[in-house]
């Protein structure tokens, strides 16, 4: 669904952040709500951002120097959902009579896609003013009822500011946020992903890389919440990785994936209290793309405290949003298993390794679990899958311990 932002009165992004520009090839006549009636172009803009994509429509109507920007309901969307939100705003434009051509923006030279940032209406901070009217008072008059009033111009780009400045929290990235340019922003976040994927390989040059990232733009919302990763399960500074969660959760609201890891935090703290109050906020949050995960750690932390009743509630609540989420049959086959639940718990296990057939550990708590059931044949061959699939040496010795025990 798309809404008139009557705040956006244009969309200036960089080039970097286009996935797909369209525009009409004609002008039908529109009476847009608030605007003079007349033949309008219509634009649609696929942009990227560090947490998603956004479609966005935009109407400019040349004769009276006035335009409508139509926002998604859907806010940003993963990449997968992408192709889905372009054909909506397509569907959308064609329905209000426009014919649109693919401009292929990504396919230009970078010269010729810096001349359309530069010139087409819908990269504007304001659009066009009116073609068809050269005295300016008349124009004042069409646009407004009356003549219009000084600094008019610089009130609109201080309300556009504004409004930037909320896409940028929800992670749009349109325009530039305070004091920080679109540039610097851009490289802050190429070297907040760098961080990231390397938290768990080689934690020193996502340290570095961090760093990087903040030295450019010091209200990046990523790069705080990798450095709080860092320095949790790397470093295990606890207290400054707290810091570190609450100064991205501070920069960007709502950040699901932030409160689910500083529930992990307080796992780790043993404060179960406060890791269910994250959990809760992060599945809240109707744009969290992985809710599971949160419902998962919800239970765990429910068990810790020795609530196993509302433990199996979360768990299964997590199993049945996404039925293929491992660490959940993982925890509460783990759950069953410690209550002396072993029938019940062998089933988790067993669908843990149908989730993630290539988890070693998987055919190891299997095995276990059918050896305690007398089950030795099935349970050896569990046991040499592990062999067979285990990388880490620690795994492939406790199953050759286990296989050895069982073996005659």
């Amino acid at each position: 669904m798309y809404t008139i932002d009557d705040r956006l009165k244009g969309l200036p992004a960089v080039k970097e952040q286009v996935v797909q520009l369209f525009q009409s090839l004609n002008q039908p006549h529109l009476a847009i709500p608030g605007r003079k009636a007349g033949a309008a172009t219509a634009y649609v803009l696929g942009l990227r951002g560090p947490q998603g994509f956004a479609c966005f429509v935009y109407l400019y109507l040349p004769d009276s120097g006035e335009c409508a920007v139509y926002v998604p309901s859907t806010g940003t969307v993963p990449a997968d959902r992408y192709q889905g939100e372009e054909a909506e705003a397509l569907g959308f434009v064609e329905s209000m009579g426009f014919i649109l051509d693919n401009l292929n923006f990504r396919n230009k030279t970078p010269q010729e896609q810096d001349d359309a940032i530069k010139t087409l209406p819908v990269f504007q901070r304001e659009p066009p003013p009116a073609v068809q009217m050269l005295d300016l008072d008349a124009i004042g008059e069409d646009l407004g009822g009356g003549k219009a009033k000084a600094g008019s111009g610089k009130a609109g780009v201080s309300a556009l500011g504004r409004l930037l400045g909320s896409f940028c929290l929800a992670s749009l990235v349109l325009s530039g946020c305070a004091h920080v340019s679109d540039r610097d922003r851009e490289q802050a976040d190429l070297h907040a992903q760098l961080a990231a994927e390397n938290v768990v390989g080689n934690p020193q040059t996502a340290v570095k890389e961090v760093d990087v990232a903040l030295s450019l733009d010091p209200e990046c919302a990523e790069a705080w919440h990798v450095k709080a990763l860092v320095l949790q399960h790397s470093f295990a500074r606890y207290e400054e990785a707290r810091e570190a969660y609450l100064k991205a959760l501070q920069y960007k609201n709502p950040f699901s994936e932030a409160h689910t890891n500083l529930g992990t935090l307080y796992m780790d703290q043993k404060r179960y209290d406060e890791a269910i109050h994250e959990y809760e906020i992060a599945i809240g949050d109707m744009l969290n793309r992985a809710p599971f995960i949160a419902q998962t750690n919800m239970g765990w932390a429910y068990f810790k405290k020795g609530e196993p009743k509302k433990a199996l509630e979360h768990l299964n609540l997590a199993i049945s949003i996404n039925p293929k989420f491992c660490m959940a049959h993982l925890q509460l086959g783990e759950m069953l298993e410690a209550q002396g639940n072993v029938e019940d718990a062998c089933k988790s296990f067993s669908k843990y390794k149908e989730a993630c057939p290539e988890a070693a550990d998987a055919y190891q708590r299997e095995g276990v679990c059918l050896a305690k059931q007398g089950k030795k044949d099935e349970a050896l061959k569990d046991f040499d899958t592990c062999l067979a699939k285990a990388k880490a040496d620690t795994i492939k010795d406790q199953c050759k311990a286990l296989k050895g025990q069982l073996a005659p």
